[in-house]
């Protein structure tokens, strides 16, 4: 399994989504997935793919919460 760093296009919530498949091969570049956030269905960006350990393979931004904290920190 590959975890993916996803962001709502909506709210801006970033989460992690476990799948068995390459995100990258979407020519969009966008989910449509349910936000718990939103409450609703909503476009996610695909952001990058996660290590095991948690390391971000695809070299973007440090990923942060819709407040502007980073997510691996506390909260």
């Amino acid at each position: 399994m590959t975890k993916w760093l996803l962001r709502c296009t909506t709210c801006g919530n970033t989460w992690e989504l476990e799948v068995s498949f390459d995100l990258t091969k979407l020519s969009s570049g966008k989910l449509y997935h349910y936000c718990r956030y939103c409450k609703r269905n909503t476009f996610h960006e695909i952001l990058e793919r996660v290590d095991e350990d948690g390391d971000a393979e695809l070299g973007l931004s440090e990923p942060r919460s819709r407040e502007g904290r980073p997510l691996s920190g506390p909260v």
